[in-house]
């Protein structure tokens, strides 16, 4: 399993840091799920080793535009590929409206099937509930559309043993009806013992495989083996969070223990923690202090303000015109109307450098383009 960040920009595209998008390479497939969907989505997929057509399903942590507003232009490009046959989007409700409303308008056509799968929100949401029966009612004259509702466990079950894993929806808190995606992956086989085989005197060969799988094997001698005599017990598979824009994200707590990896919002430092909070967003404190409480095993940090630069932004700003260094940059996403001067020597290691103050745990920036393969379990 492989984590690429393709947009991890709040807000806004800029030239150094795409809108929020991140491409997961799923495990045992080829298939790929993408989470969010930005302004110029495809442009970062093109310049990175993901391939579009390999996309089975798309996750919408929420409806603000900059993780939204890629997906028509991506879903008419995907159309010109002939072997894309299916696409499923996964998302809060109002995202079929949103997509439907876009292709009609602009007169696109898809020559693929894609269908929706809405999360209902709960009370954890505030969304007015006349909203709700309204949008309910519509989808239920769709075919292409299903709803999904709240389990007795606090989550919303999306995908059940597909493409080796469950995926699960989380409410988090934003300012619009926000989730957060678990990812668990189906428990994975035990090791192999090969030394074991080689002591009973055993070539390995291409049975091997079967026996992996927990098949019994038949030798061209007659020796029967047992996958049980050289096959371990079967380990948990991995347990992947990645959350949306939140400004608390502790409905994940009871799903998230031990997660592998923990991918959370950052788009503050802790010296705005006031503003991020009224903006319904995260600074290192927040992400570290939610990673401690899952015990998670690894903090992955995106969605930073286009405040924060990456070191290679820095390096080529010396080269811009003077002109371009001075302009301003909008702090936050969306609604906020407010700007900040351009701090052209605050870096994402500010971020860094506050999550490592409050957790012995590895943490990471995830700049555009970033890759995490999770490892393993031992």
């Amino acid at each position: 399993m492989e984590l690429v960040f393709l947009g991890t920009g709040s807000n806004n595209p800029s030239p150094h840091r795409g809108a929020s998008s991140l491409a997961l390479r799923v495990s045992g497939t080829s298939n790929i799920y993408l989470f969010d969907c930005g302004e110029g989505t495809q442009i970062q997929i093109q310049r990175s080793a993901i391939r579009a057509s390999r996309i089975t399903k798309i996750f919408i942590t929420h409806l603000h535009g900059d993780h939204i507003f890629g997906l028509p232009g991506l879903l008419c490009t995907l159309s010109s590929s002939p072997s894309m046959s299916s696409l499923i989007l996964y998302g809060p409700l109002g995202l079929r409206e949103f997509i439907e409303t876009t292709l009609r308008l602009s007169c696109s056509h898809l020559s693929f099937n894609c269908e929706f799968v809405e999360i209902i929100p709960n009370s954890y949401d505030g969304i007015d509930e006349t909203f709700i029966k309204t949008t309910i009612e519509k989808q239920e004259k769709n075919e292409r559309c299903r709803i999904v509702n709240i389990h007795e466990d606090g989550s919303y079950h999306l995908i059940s043993n597909e493409d080796n894993c469950s995926v699960y929806a989380v409410s988090i808190k934003h300012r619009v009806p926000t989730y957060g995606f678990i990812i668990v992956e189906n428990d994975l086989p035990g090791k192999f013992d090969i030394k074991k085989l080689q002591e009973s005197g055993i070539k390995p060969g291409p049975f091997c495989s079967r026996l992996k799988l927990g098949e019994t094997v038949t030798l061209d001698d007659g020796r029967i083996l047992s996958p049980t005599d050289y096959v371990g017990p079967s380990r948990p598979g991995r347990r992947l969070v990645i959350l949306g824009d939140c400004s608390d994200a502790s409905n994940v707590i009871p799903f998230a223990q031990q997660c592998d990896v923990l991918v959370h919002e950052c788009t503050h430092d802790d010296s705005l923690h006031e503003k991020a909070i009224d903006f319904g967003h995260s600074t290192p404190s927040i992400a570290t202090l939610l990673a401690e409480r899952c015990d998670a095993k690894c903090l992955l940090l995106n969605h930073f303000s286009q405040r924060y630069k990456s070191k290679t932004t820095i390096e080529s700003n010396t080269i811009e015109n003077k002109e371009n260094l001075n302009k301003k940059h909008k702090r936050e996403d969306d609604n906020d109307d407010e700007e900040d001067e351009d701090d052209d020597d605050v870096t994402v290691d500010l971020l860094l450098e506050q999550a490592k103050q409050r957790t012995s745990r590895p943490v990471f920036i995830a700049d555009d383009f970033f890759t995490y393969t999770i490892p393993l379990p031992k």
